[in-house]
């Protein structure tokens, strides 16, 4: 009797780069130095302007290397996952690492569960200096742990665009898709290119169009970079709006929780005006004030409101009076 043939599944690493030259060879050599190997690894250079090309070309033979005009990491992202020929692709920023067994236990996993569409991995945030804790153990306490028990993987999350919109755990380093559900869930779309939570919509398409699945061993490490703490996070909250209200429109498992999702969106618009009210940007916070759908009725918000609508002469001492 001929025995049953047993193909196994193949990886691709895909990881999008602009002017990561001083990175990139720490995310590469956590990428080849894997317990289990890729079955290719492909760079899109995204246009870089230092010496990206150079360093790249260090890796010839080991490494796939595409050269594209500037068009943003979406439009990278998209071409890496197009060019892939292997069963699954890994997506991985060009500053971060992913441990060395990393893909030993994502390619273990997804062959003994084919079902999953989209395998996404908690991680730890590092800098120069440490390593912080882990993403999960953040979330607030009973939004993910119900569903922890003794598995490593999490599965079958009910309502899980909602707990992602309290508390956002699917990130894209490590995320491992099937292929051939690309086209399901679409592409990274290249509107949303440079703003903070960039892949943030797509990630809320894949969970209402495909099997998710989360690994909760942080085996990514994730980069933090030096600048301005306060400033990079009204980014972030920034793009999370324009990202909630695009998926309310266009994304029909989105708009299902509309109340919910509304409400999420006044919580970060409140974020944004407090951030840019602490700062003494009055243009920020008198912008968001517009943007409310409904107004909050604690006393600090209604002193801030206040300030803001003085005159010029009067607000900055007002507002001074604040910040003691």
């Amino acid at each position: 009797m001929a025995m049953a043939r047993h193909f196994e599944c193949t990886f691709a690493l895909v990881i999008p780069t602009y002017n990561r030259a001083h990175l990139i060879c720490e995310t590469l050599e956590s990428a080849l130095s894997q317990s289990k190997s890729f079955s290719e690894i492909i760079v899109v250079d995204d246009g870089s302007t230092d010496n990206t090309s150079a360093v790249l070309r260090q890796y010839e033979g080991r490494i796939t290397i595409i050269q594209t005009e500037n068009n943003g990491v979406q439009a990278a992202r998209n071409l890496g996952i197009r060019s892939a020929r292997s069963d699954y692709v890994t997506l991985c920023d060009s500053d971060d690492l992913l441990e060395p067994d990393f893909l030993q236990l994502f390619s273990q996993w997804l062959s003994a569960n084919p079902s999953c569409d989209v395998l996404y991995c908690n991680f730890n945030s590092f800098d120069k200096n440490k390593t912080f804790g882990d993403r999960l153990a953040y979330a607030p306490p009973g939004l993910y742990s119900d569903f922890e028990g003794g598995e490593e993987i999490l599965a079958a999350i009910p309502d899980l665009i909602l707990r992602i919109v309290q508390f956002q755990i699917l990130f894209v380093s490590g995320m491992t898709l099937r292929c051939s559900k690309f086209d399901v869930i679409g592409e990274y779309n290249v509107m949303f290119n440079g703003i903070g939570a960039e892949d943030f919509e797509f990630t809320m398409r894949a969970v209402s169009r495909a099997n998710i699945a989360f690994c909760k061993r942080p085996l990514v490490r994730v980069r933090r970079h030096e600048g301005n703490a306060s400033v990079d996070q009204v980014r972030q909250v920034s793009g999370e709006i324009q990202i909630l209200e695009y998926a309310l429109e266009h994304n029909d498992a989105v708009s299902k929780y509309r109340s919910n999702i509304c409400t999420a969106i006044d919580e970060r618009r409140l974020q944004v005006f407090d951030a840019g009210f602490a700062r003494g940007d009055f243009e920020l916070a008198s912008t968001m004030l517009k943007t409310f759908r409904k107004l909050p009725s604690n006393w600090r918000f209604q002193i801030k409101k206040r300030i803001l609508n003085l005159p010029s002469l009067f607000r900055g001492t007002f507002w001074r009076l604040t910040q003691i």
